[in-house]
């Protein structure tokens, strides 16, 4: 077979991308997928009510090559935009990627090559982290290869139990992962139109629970840009609402998924504390206790190590509060700055993250600097209890559970 017959019976990719006041970013977003090495694409722009130039570029893009097509709506937001390109999308798989986002030149090659050799519901690859001043890659915790549901499930149990702190197995980003269309649809359009951010969530935790194959591979090829200005980053009215229909949506998938056992549990209890720290920290945090780190009292001197969103978050709520004083603010590019801090200085070294490979890291470098173990501290598996959720998703929690928490 040539080259030309390949790509015409390959199969079809749909690539739905929500665009909205993006403009800055969004010819790298389009240029990356439209320069894939595989061609068989269908190529879903939804401009989400743009108000700086996006719209009129995805319109230019549809001119120049047949594969794009645009959709204009009113904003909606992005649970919106992507219900909309789901209604469109023709292609036996979808990736949904993000208008600031981009894949590199072989990345969808790769995947559909394994949708070719194993047609699993999922391909799910890893992904870089861009920042302002430096790159982190991000790679699935599970093993690279081919598993049928049980065995990722046992896997994804394994990887929880061993781990040190909590782990998420495997990410819930949708830019990095190949779904079979008629999966991905049936919960992207189950998806609340009211969550404005952790749509991925929403939408990727369902498809893990109801698929029955996946392949994993840690290669590096989709780039997730990570801007202050994005909604992750901003607090916003709602957010907790916001939180509570994410969580009832979360519970809800687990509640009748074979996968409801101690350590799935545990997985999504992890889970609820994450989202709470990213969107509503002041729940965890108030003016006697900091739940998530309890060693740190009022008044307490802390050196917070971590730039990201969930950082960033931690540090507005302590100085909201002025529940305690934040010494420095450091991570691995900087962390040679500690050697200058008199270790008087501080209390603690608080290592603001989830990622237990992430946190493992820190560890490291904290080790290598001469820093005291019990000057360090980092999200234990035992201090996340379902009793410290706040009322409401703690209701939640028991009628998935089916047990009463005791409340502190």
């Amino acid at each position: 077979m040539n080259e030309e017959n390949r790509k015409k019976e390959s199969i079809k990719l749909s690539v739905i991308i929500p665009v909205y006041n993006t403009e800055k970013y969004l010819k790298r977003c389009v240029d990356s997928v439209l320069s894939q090495t595989y061609k068989n694409l269908d190529i879903i722009l939804v401009d989400d009510g743009s108000t700086d130039g996006g719209g009129s570029i995805c319109d230019r893009y549809a001119d120049a090559d047949t594969r794009v097509r645009v959709y204009h709506q009113e904003n909606g937001g992005v649970a919106s935009a992507s219900k909309a390109g789901a209604l469109h999308a023709i292609g036996e798989y979808v990736i949904l990627l993000g208008s600031d986002d981009w894949i590199e030149a072989d990345g969808y090659e790769l995947m559909m090559k394994r949708v070719e050799q194993y047609h699993p519901d999922i391909v799910a690859i890893g992904y870089k982290k861009e920042y302002a001043g430096f790159i982190e890659e991000c790679g699935q915790v599970i093993a690279d290869g081919f598993y049928e549901r049980e065995d990722f499930w046992n896997a994804f149990q394994e990887k929880i139990n061993e781990a040190p702190f909590f782990c998420q197995p495997i990410d819930m980003s949708l830019a990095n992962k190949a779904i079979k269309t008629e999966l991905w649809k049936k919960h992207q359009l189950k998806c609340s139109e009211n969550l404005k951010k952790n749509v991925d969530d929403a939408v990727v935790f369902p498809c893990l629970l109801e698929m029955n194959s996946i392949y994993v591979e840690s290669a590096y090829f989709a780039h997730y840009c990570v801007r202050k200005t994005s909604v992750t980053w901003e607090a916003r009215k709602g957010d907790y609402e916001r939180f509570l229909c994410l969580a009832g949506s979360l519970l809800s998938s687990m509640e009748n998924s074979p996968q409801k056992t101690d350590v799935g549990k545990k997985f999504l209890l992890y889970k609820l504390f994450y989202h709470l720290i990213l969107d509503v920290p002041e729940k965890l945090i108030d003016s006697e206790k900091c739940m998530i780190y309890p060693q740190v009292k009022p008044g307490s001197n802390i050196i917070v190590y971590g730039k990201g969103v969930f950082a960033n978050r931690f540090m507005i709520r302590i100085k909201e509060m002025d529940y305690c004083s934040i010494v420095d603010n450091i991570d691995k590019s900087d962390a040679d700055r500690l050697l200058e801090i008199n270790e008087k200085q501080y209390d603690y070294i608080v290592i603001a993250a989830f990622h237990s490979a992430i946190v493992t890291d820190a560890m490291g470098v904290l080790a290598k600097l001469g820093i005291a173990k019990e000057k360090v501290l980092c999200m234990e598996k035992e201090n996340m209890t379902a009793d410290l959720l706040p009322a409401e998703a703690g209701k939640l929690w028991e009628n998935m559970s089916g047990r009463e928490i005791s409340k502190v």
